[in-house]
């Protein structure tokens, strides 16, 4: 079951937001930039440490990560 959906546009436009690039993103993430850029094409790949300090590097809370990176209703995740 995966319990996680990310919104790939919303997290590029939190990026925007904050002044990362894909590469500065990955280098704050300690991962290649061609990583990162696989894990935007496939999201469902990203391991969940990935996905907690993407969250912490882009989101101003709990609620606004939740509303970015997990799926509102799990039965359909």
């Amino acid at each position: 079951m995966k319990l996680f959906c990310v919104d790939v546009p919303k997290v590029r436009g939190r990026m925007a937001e904050r002044g990362f690039t894909i590469a500065s993103l990955s280098c704050e993430l300690n991962i290649s930039r061609n990583t990162l850029s696989s894990y935007l094409s496939n999201p469902e790949k990203i391991p969940y440490d990935v996905l907690n300090c993407m969250a912490e590097k882009l989101c101003s809370g709990t609620s606004d990560a939740v509303s970015i990176f997990f799926a509102p209703d799990f039965r359909n995740a």
